[in-house]
């Protein structure tokens, strides 16, 4: 079967939504998501493939894949949660990091949970000890709202963090899986 899904990609320099005119076949959206799954060298435990498919499958508008040449460079991850987004998962390969890549995934699923979607809220979860990231999300209006100890399975603790849409009204309702 047929399956849409979004992808940027550069053009003219600028990174691009391209998903209307995008068809690929179910085993073309597997070897996607292996490959990104293979990229994620900053993961200590990566998430199975069969859980990055099953997610899209539920959440088909918060899966953005970026490509340079056909060839997988990052992808973002998410879901709704209580009328919230929440992202799961954001990966650049480390040869591509610090070009935009990641705020351009991050920006466009954040503009499907704000305008779209209507999210009030975003949050996500990062290791304390990923300093990098934390500060990426920092720059991109992200803010710490709690320690969530030993929350990965090497007992790291992690940080929620979240991110307000502007005009946001109503309480934030968080649920840990």
């Amino acid at each position: 079967s047929e399956c849409m899904r979004c992808i940027l990609c550069i053009k003219d320099g600028e990174w691009m939504n391209r998903h209307d005119d995008v068809r690929e076949t179910e085993e073309d959206l597997i070897r996607k998501a292996k490959e990104a799954e293979r990229e994620k060298e900053a993961f200590k435990n990566p998430y199975p493939t069969e859980l990055i498919l099953g997610i899209w499958s539920m959440y088909p508008n918060c899966f953005y894949v970026a490509e340079i040449d056909g060839k997988v460079v990052g992808y973002i991850l998410g879901t709704m949660e209580w009328g919230n987004g929440h992202i799961v998962s954001l990966a650049v390969k480390k040869e591509y990091r610090g070009l935009g890549i990641g705020t351009a995934l991050l920006k466009t699923l954040e503009d499907y949970y704000f305008n779209i979607a209507n999210c009030n809220y975003i949050v996500l979860e990062v290791r304390v000890s990923n300093i990098t990231a934390r500060k990426f999300y920092y720059r991109m209006g992200y803010r710490d709202r709690k320690l969530l100890p030993k929350y990965y399975e090497d007992e790291e603790d992690a940080i929620l963090m979240i991110k307000k849409r502007a005009n946001a009204k109503g309480p934030l309702i968080i649920t840990l899986w």
